[in-house]
């Protein structure tokens, strides 16, 4: 049973928080076309909201076109108190370094059961001519 009610799940270039909570995202996406010699890593944003029901802990996890796991530090919130809720996440695109489709899975996290997908979308990366 989900504890949490996805209103929002998101990739930008840039995100910025007012010091009221505003946040502001700059440059929305879903895929990313790179160089074929890469030199410079860059860093992007996961942007997600939530309506907390209950209690629950929200994570982050990324698939590479093989089906494995990429590990870009924790990618976690615990969620205790009720309501809307929003954050931001930082990705380095080093963690995308092979062409194809990836997968960003936001999930629900609780210690009574499996987790559960909250909203899934599919990163395609390409490379340039160039």
């Amino acid at each position: 049973m989900a504890k949490a009610r996805l209103l929002a799940f998101l990739l930008c270039d840039n995100a910025t928080r007012d010091s009221d909570g505003k946040i502001s995202l700059h440059g929305v996406f879903d895929r990313i076309i790179a160089p074929r010699a890469r030199r410079d890593v860059k860093i992007f944003y996961v942007y997600y909201r939530v309506v907390v029901e209950q209690p629950c802990a929200v994570a982050l996890k990324v698939i590479d076109p093989a089906v494995h796991e990429v590990h870009d530090g924790d990618r976690r919130d615990l969620l205790p108190a009720l309501g809307p809720m929003q954050t931001v996440w930082s990705l380095s695109s080093a963690y995308f370094s092979q062409p194809g489709n990836y997968t960003l899975e936001l999930r629900q996290e609780t210690e009574d059961s499996e987790p559960l997908t909250l909203a899934q979308m599919r990163l395609s990366v390409q490379e340039s001519e160039e």
